[in-house]
């Protein structure tokens, strides 16, 4: 396995080129990636430094990964094309004096569509069935503390079953609870709390959620079908 970030950095790009055959054989034998025989990675940038995808797991084409230290998706779980998932690592020397762990972190079954962008300086993670839904949003572990001047960070999590629409903003810290659905165009930028529909700026309860509905039911057996 390759030891140097440079030269690692060097063989991803040219394995986003390579037919697939090629392209798992450079993942797994000079990247030291860990993939279930039935996981797959599209025509896509991979430069992280620990890569573990479980069964069925896959990654699109044209995404971008790179800068974790950590990344891994569950049995099943899904990023789909055109993905921006960017991190620094720690020891960058940025974000001093700050706690913090650079990875995404993705559940069984969970799923981020196309067409997103997400910050992973900080601990990104995406509980069972969880869904970054739709196009356009925006995840966010770090920001400018005005009161230090100094960057700061926070994890971002969506946690099991719950749902985030389109043109959202997750800012450092925010948690989407359980079984909760947050709608398009809205801003997250703390703890939410309960099994709500959440929406606007900043995202406020709306109404409760039916929890008899089917995206809060779904199998955990098999190909996760649409989702």
């Amino acid at each position: 396995m390759i030891r140097s970030r440079r030269l690692r950095s060097l063989v991803a790009l040219l394995a986003v080129f390579l037919p697939g055959p090629l392209r798992r054989f450079v993942h797994t034998r000079l990247l030291g990636y860990r993939l279930h025989p039935t996981a797959s990675i599209g025509h896509a940038l991979i430069d992280v430094d620990v890569l573990e995808m479980g069964q069925g797991a896959r990654i699109g084409h044209l995404v971008i990964l790179r800068g974790c230290e950590e990344v891994r998706l569950g049995d099943w779980s899904i990023i789909q094309m055109l993905v921006w998932i960017n991190s620094v690592r720690a020891d960058k020397g940025y974000f001093r004096d700050v706690e913090r762990r650079p990875a995404l972190i993705m559940g069984h079954k969970a799923l981020i569509t196309m067409l997103h962008f997400i910050d992973a300086c900080d601990l990104v993670e995406l509980e069972d069935f969880a869904s970054l839904a739709g196009f356009g949003s925006l995840v966010q572990t770090h920001a400018v503390d005005l009161k230090s001047l100094k960057q700061d960070c926070a994890p971002v999590r969506i946690s099991e079953s719950s749902l985030v629409a389109s043109r959202s903003t997750l800012l450092p810290g925010a948690i989407v609870p359980s079984c909760s659905i947050v709608a398009a165009g809205s801003v997250v930028n703390g703890k939410l709390v309960g099994h709500q529909l959440f929406g606007g700026v900043p995202a406020r309860p709306l109404r409760e959620t039916d929890l008899t509905w089917g995206y809060f039911n779904r199998p955990r057996d098999g190909a996760p079908g649409a989702w």
